[in-house]
Formats: C-alpha cells, structure tokens, sequence
C-alpha cells in the first residue's frame, strides 16, 4: 500500500520521515478506534489493514514526534497511500471543521 515517498513534516523544531513500515508497525502499540472503547471526540480515521485508528495518535507513534496536527498526519497518511476518512456532519461535511482544514 504504501510508495517510494517518505512524506517528511516538521514538528516543534524537528523533521520527521513517515514510512509504510512505521505506521504499520505503530498499530501494533495502539487500540483500534473500531474497538469496544472508541474515543468520543475525534474526527480522522486512517484505515491500516483492517482497522481503523486516529491519524494523530498513529502518526505520533509511528514516528515518536509529538503535538503533531491533524492536518498534517492526515496528509501525511494520504501520501503513503492509506485511506483517511473523517467523521462528520452538519456543517463539518460543507465547511469542514477549521482545526483541521487549515
């Protein structure tokens, strides 16, 4: 699933390189959010496998960075080639919350 990019973000003041292997590897040390016990307040799912988990807490893990924005680790995810998916409704679908647009 993933490709030859390695998208690479800035958090704080260090780079990170995000790989297929990584995030992979991450879903190892994180519960599904297709568990028994799904957070209630997040909106960015990223579908590894047959699980889905949260953009944020995965790419964190996958890559040791902290405070990494929504944003940023869904499109970092949408570059390897994993399917993102967002939770929405009402005026999330037609304007998009703006945490996480831009």
């Amino acid at each position: 699933m993933s490709t030859a990019t390695e998208p690479a973000f800035t958090s704080g003041d260090v780079t990170y390189r995000l790989t297929g292997d990584a995030v992979r590897a991450a879903t190892a040390h994180l519960t599904p959010a297709d568990s028994a016990d799904p957070h209630p307040n997040r909106s960015w799912y990223v579908l590894v496998d047959t699980h889905l988990y949260y953009v944020v807490d995965l790419v964190e893990k996958a890559t040791g960075a902290a405070d990494v924005k929504v944003k940023t680790a869904r499109l970092a995810l949408a570059e390897l080639g994993f399917p993102v998916f967002a939770l929405a409704w009402n005026k999330l679908l037609t304007q998009g919350h703006p945490g996480h647009t831009g």
